[in-house]
């Protein structure tokens, strides 16, 4: 007789469900990594926008061209606090598929450690039953030895 796990089906789904929480768990990290590049990348332009106005204030700079790197530099910060808003959301997604992916991760082990606890149970009566076969053997060839000697 062959050992069958009678929560099999579970098990599988219980697996699948985790490598799902591992995808899911892999594209929010890989998009908070995404932004926080795009946030470093845009805080680094914004800095040398920046020094570039305070060099051209020093040398001499038109109004207009003021105007418009101050425009620019707005721009660049609303941008940078967006990205900052998108990080933070990012940050919290990645914590509920962390989150999630444990508690997949929980279930699975669960269902996993109920059948190696049914397998171990069936290898015990698997083992007792040939025992008993290999008791039942040796007491027929006693039996029959001791025919012979009777005879």
């Amino acid at each position: 007789m062959k050992f069958r796990f009678r929560l099999d089906t579970l098990l599988r789904v219980r697996k699948r469900l985790e490598e799902v929480a591992e995808m899911e768990f892999s594209a929010a990290l890989s998009m908070q990594r995404a932004i926080e590049k795009e946030l470093e990348k845009n805080k680094n332009i914004l800095k040398g926008e920046e020094m570039m106005l305070r060099g051209k204030m020093e040398e001499g700079i038109m109004s207009t061209e003021f105007n418009l790197r101050c425009q620019l530099i707005s721009q660049m910060e609303q941008k940078c606090k967006e990205l900052d808003r998108r990080l933070k959301q990012a940050k919290v997604d990645v914590a509920e598929a962390r989150g999630q992916l444990r508690q997949r991760h929980v279930d699975k082990e669960l269902v996993s450690s109920l059948r190696e606890r049914d397998l171990k149970h069936y290898l015990k009566e698997v083992d007792a039953r040939l025992q008993k076969e290999l008791d039942d053997l040796v007491s027929l060839g006693r039996a029959k030895r001791l025919r012979i000697r009777n005879r």
